[in-house]
């Protein structure tokens, strides 16, 4: 499928929220491509308008019949005639041709272009993406050592309670058999 001034214009790239095309950079080189493609379309219309001219002058003067009928004038007229609409076709083919090349070239050169800033674009977002699972890596890592910390700390804490607590009952039970033996006392 042939693309058109139109489609270049109204061509839309996809961005992504974490980084993606320069949107001005893309429309700007847009603009150039469908210019300079519409440039070369316009040249292609004005050459084969030429062409068709041309050949309606050449049809004009093989109907014009001359005063006076010599066959080797109107040999010759209808040989020379033919040779300058033959030359005038293969200017216009050789400009045609010229022009789809140069058409060609701009699309590949978009296309290049389009290519490299794409694989910009994916590069930095790799980077990122690398970056991001090295710092997701590290806060998993210092979150984990929090962590084993907290829960030797808690194992500490649970250990020393268990410690008071078997003392304070030890010390209680003393109280009490103390308490006991004054009992008889009084």
């Amino acid at each position: 499928m042939a693309i058109s001034v139109r489609d270049i214009q109204e061509k839309e790239f996809a961005t992504q929220a974490t980084g993606g095309y320069n949107i001005e950079q893309v429309d700007d080189f847009l603009d150039e491509v469908s210019e300079q493609l519409a440039a070369l379309v316009r040249e292609n219309l004005e050459l084969g308008q030429k062409v068709q001219a041309l050949q309606a002058d050449v049809k004009a003067v093989e109907a014009k019949v001359p005063d006076y009928n010599e066959k080797d004038y109107f040999q010759n007229l209808q040989n020379a005639m033919r040779e300058s609409l033959i030359g005038a076709q293969r200017i216009a083919d050789e400009t045609t041709e010229e022009a789809n090349r140069k058409a060609d070239q701009t699309l590949a050169d978009a296309q290049a272009q389009a290519d490299q800033i794409t694989a910009e674009a994916k590069e930095k977002a790799d980077a990122l993406l690398s970056q991001a699972k090295e710092e997701a890596e590290k806060l998993a890592a210092d979150a984990k050592e929090k962590t084993a910390a907290l829960e030797e700390r808690f194992a500490a804490l649970k250990a020393s309670a268990a410690s008071y607590k078997a003392e304070f009952s030890r010390v209680l039970d003393k109280q009490a058999a103390a308490l006991k033996e004054s009992a008889g006392l009084f």
